[in-house]
């Protein structure tokens, strides 16, 4: 979970996050959205749109899946 510009983990170590690059990718897009948007703004829209259409379909998390994908992609190539 990201809060600000940190990433809060649980039920998993430093360790074990930092060796899944996916992970961190995901992550990272998040950390840039909180960037863009500011941590309150950011954590109301996450709220309002996991609300209305849930987590999987939450926009914020579309995106951050898609741009861990294409990170992992980037790396094949």
């Amino acid at each position: 979970m990201v809060l600000g510009q940190t990433v809060h983990l649980s039920g998993a170590t430093r360790e074990e996050f930092l060796a899944d690059p996916e992970w961190v990718a995901h992550e990272e897009v998040h950390l840039r959205q909180v960037r863009e948007l500011g941590t309150v703004r950011f954590l109301w829209l996450y709220l309002v749109e996991s609300a209305r259409v849930g987590y999987y379909q939450n926009k914020f998390e579309v995106e951050a899946r898609e741009g861990a994908r294409r990170f992992i992609e980037g790396r094949r190539s």
